[in-house]
């Protein structure tokens, strides 16, 4: 199989300090802070109040949007009910300037925290649902909330709405421009950034883990729903910052104002404008807002229509939205082909460091025993019994392989050690320490690292964001320094290019980014070629070798197994038949049909 040459390990990598925004993404956001000056300042120096009223809503659009684009693209979390954090957040302060008599920067504060507090509630049921029910509860929450205004109308004056007087932020600095254009600008700038930033993060990265596959975010050390609670706290930020400029901006508020129909043309404005891209929230806006609400204006009782019709004609010609479409557009015109690069672990596993040195596995102060004890596992699903007292030992360097009919309980059992699956007794003791009671994301913090049968790779990263977003706890280990040897080649390469073969060498590489003592893998040698398995089984030693760790893996393809595993357990009806290193029980009769036709066994 063809491999790119890597930068060899004496070769350094000479980034410097790197910026918080990746080259791409600064181009976008340098291109969306542009457009924002230029669209604010065309009507400024046209004289034309109408028209700079309604940028600086649109602009103060952008700012709820880009933190409902952070939401739905990086944390892949679905909500329509930011317009209600906004309308929370913008009728605390209009009531606490205008009935409770406070000084505006109190008011701020308080339809500020409002808001926030509005939007970490709406947060809560992603804890517990996910995809179009997480969408229908947040819709509850927008559908509520003119309600909820017009039960207390007394406090809230719902039937008349709250006027706002002018403040000093009214005032004009210089020029035609006043002080609250100037704030409503910098938010927006730094909305922008604040997206180009979390897009560019590891945090960033995490979200997009944790939002498409909380397992393997567990596995790889981190809390899915602590991180989708992070991302509704960023987006409710930038809602409720929205909420309180759209009060001083309108200097008028009404339960009319925050319906579900603003939740959803934000909603739209993301998608349609180009999830995941920092300038679709500017082109959605325009598209959604500006066109129909303002150039439009004898149309705008029909704007549910228009949202409607246009989100079908953009999403059916453009599924990417526009911002998407366009880029895609742009490659195909200037004939730009993804590379054909492939990846190798060998440069890197060269760097491996003597024994009991930098974090390696094997050094003399690991505990006796055994790595990984589990005694009498048992997980019953419905009326079928998936695991039936089930002892396993694991030890220290040791490739382990487990075997066994279809349905026997490998899957199951491999997920019982990694903490995915809870088990209804048995215990499990992992490098001296009972994690029985620890979750998945903990066992991976002590270092039980895991893969998938299918590989987890996100397409649209690159191939070193996706080793690159792990919790960062294993960042000292010498493994995750040797791969700054190849991380500007590997930034370069778009994961959705690699063949399925190096999909698996890249999730061995992310999980042993991260230090790992055990690394479980789910069927890795599931659709190689004869010569990638044969690489894969090269690379499993080399692992153990360099590294220090044990191996545990799940595998049909018994030439592989029989060829690299040091000890292998046979699994039948959720229970290991017999366990031991491959010349022993080579000839016992209890394996003998499974191990049928295998040429190292008949030897």
């Amino acid at each position: 199989m063809s491999r790119s040459t890597l930068a060899p390990p004496e070769v350094a990598v000479r980034t410097g300090r790197r910026s918080f925004l990746r080259p791409d993404v600064r181009r976008e956001v340098a291109i969306a802070i542009g457009i924002v000056l230029v669209a604010v300042a065309v009507p400024i120096i046209a004289g034309n109040s109408y028209w700079l009223q309604a940028i600086l809503l649109a602009t103060v659009y952008v700012i709820a949007a880009s933190g409902l684009n952070i939401l739905r693209a990086q944390a892949e979390q679905l909500s329509f009910g930011q317009g209600a954090v906004m309308g929370v957040a913008a009728y605390t302060t209009a009531l606490a300037v205008a009935a409770w008599e406070y000084p505006l920067p109190v008011a701020v504060l308080l339809g500020f925290l409002a808001g926030m507090a509005a939007g970490m509630i709406l947060a809560l049921p992603s804890l517990r649902v996910q995809g179009y029910y997480l969408g229908f509860v947040t819709m509850a929450g927008a559908l509520a909330l003119p309600e909820i205004f017009f039960l207390f109308e007394e406090q809230t004056r719902a039937v008349t709405g709250v006027n706002v007087p002018p403040s000093a932020i009214r005032d004009v600095v210089f020029w035609r421009t006043e002080w609250l254009t100037l704030v409503i600008v910098a938010f927006a700038i730094a909305a922008l950034v604040v997206a180009g930033m979390v897009k560019s993060s590891r945090f960033g990265r995490q979200l997009k883990v944790a939002g498409t596959s909380p397992e393997a975010a567990m596995t790889l050390g981190l809390r899915p729903g602590r991180l989708r609670l992070q991302a509704f706290a960023v987006a409710s930020l930038m809602a409720s910052v929205a909420g309180v400029l759209y009060v001083l901006l309108i200097q008028y508020v009404a339960p009319g104002s925050f319906t579900l129909a603003l939740s959803i043309l934000l909603y739209f404005v993301v998608v349609i404008g180009g999830a995941g891209t920092i300038v679709g929230p500017l082109l959605g806006v325009g598209i959604l807002y500006l066109v129909p609400d303002v150039a439009l204006a004898s149309l705008v009782d029909y704007r549910l229509l228009i949202y409607g019709v246009t989100a079908f004609v953009i999403m059916f010609l453009m599924p990417d939205g526009i911002a998407g479409g366009l880029r895609r557009l742009l490659h195909r015109l200037r004939g730009r082909t993804a590379p054909v690069v492939t990846i190798s672990l060998r440069e890197v596993l060269a760097q491996a460091p003597e024994a009991g040195e930098d974090g390696n596995a094997s050094g003399p102060d690991a505990p006796p025993g055994p790595l990984l004890r589990a005694e009498g596992l048992a997980a019953r699903f419905g009326q079928v019994q998936a695991l039936d007292g089930i002892d396993l030992e694991i030890g220290r360097k040791e490739i382990h392989a487990i075997v066994g009919p279809n349905g026997s309980g490998k899957t199951t059992l491999l997920n019982a050690i990694s903490g995915l699956v809870a088990v209804d007794s048995g215990t499990v003791f992992f490098d001296g320490r009972d994690v029985s009671s620890i979750g998945a994301s903990g066992r991976a913090r002590l270092g039980l690292a895991r893969t998938f049968q299918t590989p987890r790779v996100f397409a649209d990263m690159t191939v070193w964001e996706n080793v690159d977003c792990g919790a960062a706890d294993g960042g000292t280990h010498w493994f995750a320094k040797a791969l700054e040897a190849v991380r500007e080649q590997w930034d370069r390469l778009p994961a959705a290019t690699l063949p399925h073969g190096q999909r698996r060498f890249l999730e061995v590489a992310r999980a042993l980014r991260r230090g790992p003592v055990l690394i479980a893998l789910d069927e890795p040698a599931a659709g190689l070629s004869v010569a990638e398995r044969k690489e894969f089984s090269s690379l499993l030693r080399s692992v153990v070798a360099a590294t220090g760790a044990s191996v545990l893996m799940v595998e049909h393809d018994l030439e592989l197994v029989w060829g690299t595993a040091d000890r292998i357990s046979v699994v039948d009806a959720g229970r290991v038949v017999v366990s031991g290193p491959p010349a022993e029980i080579r000839h016992l009769p209890e394996i003998s049909r499974l191990f049928a036709g295998v040429n190292h066994v008949a030897g």
